[in-house]
């Protein structure tokens, strides 16, 4: 995933017009090699990442299903990141900048730690309301997406909510399907601001978003992928690009023709037999739109 953290960096300095940004990469066990070509990367593109070497803490004994240790990594930022930031704005290393990211920064978080756009599951309240029961929140209470998080640093550090997701997490570690982002809503249940979907367009919300700003990869099909998925074409071109003439420029892969046809018909075939569930996502995302924060 090292090159496509990469990439959402430099989607994010193409969309912004902020002079005091500063551009991180919490970077999991990586070596010398990835550590040259960040460095060559980011002078290739004329800005600086500054490398946060990230060490995976010991899990023995402790049950993290079908995630890697470094899915509760950004639950250890308060640990990893310097304490001088106003600001925060969490990237998932599957996400993409697509539009001016300058107007959500300056968005009111109302003394709230951090703000978020609802996870797609809660276009489905019985699927919604299972996971809730199973992490222990509230019935109603809503749930975030984690790929996207708009943090007041100072506000989070200050009320230890990291340290109180891990302590929550590691006490009952098979209880959490999505590690970090499970523990990370029971701790801020009521506390968070929601944001307008635009700005965490995840896949199975993304043709029901207008003016979608940062693009979500969510599930197992990812832009990079040969079977590559035909909503998310562009973001194939938008990787090719940027990793040609790096010794990453087989991360993203090149299609075949038989996968770009399984591709268009896949699409379609998808839109005519989920119909139902696509109408019901789009009823709840079109409501969140201009009644969260824009």
């Amino acid at each position: 995933m090292l090159p496509a953290a990469c990439c959402a960096l430099l989607s994010a300095k193409r969309h912004i017009g902020l002079t005091s940004v500063r551009f991180f990469l919490l970077a999991i066990d990586i070596d010398g090699d990835d550590r040259e070509q960040i460095n060559i990367f980011a002078q290739r593109h004329g800005f600086d990442i500054e490398v946060i070497d990230f060490v995976s803490p010991s899990f023995e004994g402790q049950a993290l299903g079908r995630w890697p240790a470094s899915a509760v990594a950004r639950l250890y930022m308060d640990e990893q990141l310097p304490s001088d930031i106003g600001r925060l704005l969490y990237l998932d290393a599957d996400t993409l900048v697509v539009s001016a990211l300058d107007g959500l920064f300056d968005i009111d978080l109302h003394g709230k730690p951090l703000a978020a756009v609802d996870d797609f599951l809660m276009a489905f309240p019985r699927n919604m309301d299972a996971r809730i029961a199973q992490i222990g929140m509230g019935p109603n209470s809503r749930y975030f997406n984690s790929g996207v998080l708009l943090i007041d640093w100072v506000g989070l550090r200050r009320r230890n909510f990291l340290q109180d997701a891990r302590n929550l997490f590691f006490r009952d570690s098979s209880r959490y399907d999505c590690p970090d982002q499970d523990a990370l809503n029971v701790v801020t249940e009521h506390q968070w601001l929601p944001l307008d979907p635009r700005w965490n367009a995840q896949t199975g919300i993304l043709a029901f978003i207008s003016r979608p700003a940062i693009l979500h990869f969510t599930g197992p099909k990812k832009p990079w992928h040969s079977r590559v998925q035909w909503m998310h074409r562009e973001a194939h071109r938008f990787y090719k690009t940027e990793l040609a003439g790096t010794a990453w420029v087989g991360f993203c892969a090149t299609p075949s023709l038989l996968a770009k046809t399984r591709s268009v018909l896949s699409h379609h075939l998808i839109q005519m037999t989920k119909w139902r569930k696509h109408r019901i996502t789009q009823r709840y995302f079109e409501a969140q739109q201009g009644s969260a924060q824009v």
